[in-house]
């Protein structure tokens, strides 16, 4: 059947559908505590608008506390209860949850608001819609001008909103939740993964495949037939000279080759968006720092810890801040760059880091990073190829938790604006 549709504030919407303003729906819409209280140890947890994720609440163990007696004179102001819906109005606005199994076990900042909707509305189908682009854009648009974004409550109540039957909501509700379990679900699936993949990292880079017997070293217990390596020792690591990138450096817009900056670097993944390019005049000019097959990127500045082998010749080259790694014959390019992106090498960077505020290893400092080297290069492929393997699967899962985003994002589309209706 064809359905039949009017034009509205928030777009065209079934004729059976009616948009009212969230402060119509709601019985009370309020934000979280005021003012400054004494913190103290092993309170009453004040969270904060970070605390919401995914459409969860998440205490951490080293958030802000408060008193029992604090608490209770926020109490008489700010009492959420289940089936509140949360709503993030200042900094990073637009993050939703809703209250479950509340017996006064935490309280919220001024930067979360409670929205405690009249009982023809059902919280879960408005948590899903304040997630749309359409309510999105409303609170952007009632955002206030100052450094932090925020939206006043006054202006909250005033968003439109569509006013719809309470089966269909219930309908539309379950259907975008399904859709999030299966998106959590993965989520669980990949971290059990990443974790697994530390500690058989730490396993691998300390125990190797196959030994039995096993010696002391300055970076903790490793095969006997191993040793304790500087970088330099079986590598070569370069960067892009200062003198270089002032004097020659020429960004092009139709550049050949693409010149990777530490956002480019994931953990064995190059990451290509927003990239820029240089023509491959320059890169063979500047041929130093110019990327060939086998070669390791490691950032020194920003996102240190990340790294990437390059699979291709004539495609890339280096920017400023970033170390170009040359492995020599006797070590396999994935093995180090798997140690690069190790638990055991955070500690040299640690070790070295030049800076208390962002994480930056200076080339020469990266040069004396210390390497448990298994001399036998076979051996070093093995333990790469173990941990490739497992970075696929972390890459499979990625990719399918896009993929039910994506399924989410068009469901939320056709759903929430009535261009599908669903049976009830």
């Amino acid at each position: 059947m064809i359905e039949e549709y009017k034009n509205s504030i928030i777009g065209k919407i079934p004729f059976d559908w009616e948009v009212r303003t969230l402060g119509e729906i709601s019985e009370q819409i309020k934000d979280g505590t005021h003012g400054t209280h004494k913190e103290v140890v092993g309170g009453i947890p004040l969270l904060s608008a970070k605390d919401i994720r995914n459409g969860k609440i998440y205490i951490p163990d080293d958030c802000r506390k408060l008193s029992f007696e604090d608490f209770k004179s926020i109490h008489k102001n700010f009492q959420i209860k289940n089936g509140d819906v949360l709503l993030t109005v200042v900094g990073s606005i637009g993050r939703v949850a809703i209250v479950e199994n509340y017996n006064n076990q935490y309280t919220f900042q001024r930067s979360v608001g409670y929205i405690r909707l009249t009982d023809n509305y059902i919280p879960m189908f408005f948590m899903q819609y304040f997630q749309s682009k359409t309510f999105i854009k409303q609170l952007s648009l009632r955002s206030n001008a100052s450094a932090q974004a925020g939206v006043y409550l006054g202006e909250l109540s005033k968003i439109p909103v569509p006013s719809i039957p309470f089966l269909e909501q219930q309908k539309i509700a379950e259907i975008l939740s399904t859709v999030d379990d299966k998106i959590e679900t993965i989520d669980k699936q990949i971290i059990e993964t990443q974790e697994f993949k530390k500690g058989l990292m730490q396993r691998l880079l300390t125990k190797g495949i196959g030994h039995t017997e096993f010696k002391d070293s300055p970076l903790g217990t490793i095969p006997k037939s191993w040793e304790v390596v500087e970088l330099d020792e079986i590598s070569s690591t370069t960067r892009l000279a200062g003198y270089e990138y002032s004097e020659y450096w020429e960004e092009s817009i139709d550049g050949e080759i693409t010149a990777l900056r530490g956002y480019n670097i994931g953990k064995n993944k190059l990451l290509l968006h927003n990239v820029i390019k240089i023509s491959e005049e320059l890169s063979q000019k500047l041929v130093r720092s110019r990327l060939f097959k086998g070669d390791v990127v490691f950032p020194c500045v920003g996102t240190i810890g990340n790294a990437i082998v390059i699979k291709e010749d004539n495609k890339y080259h280096i920017n400023q801040n970033i170390a170009k790694i040359t492995p020599d014959k006797n070590l396999d390019s994935y093995f180090l760059m798997q140690y690069l992106i190790s638990p055991m090498c955070r500690k040299e960077i640690k070790r070295f880091n030049a800076t208390t505020s962002q994480p930056n290893v200076l080339v020469g400092s990266l040069r004396k990073f210390r390497i448990p080297f298994p001399s036998n290069i076979e051996e070093q492929i093995k333990i790469s190829n173990i941990l490739g393997y497992i970075d696929e699967k972390i890459d499979v899962l990625m990719e399918k938790k896009v993929h039910y985003k994506e399924i989410k994002q068009g469901l939320m589309q056709q759903l929430l604006t009535g261009k599908i209706r669903v049976k009830v």
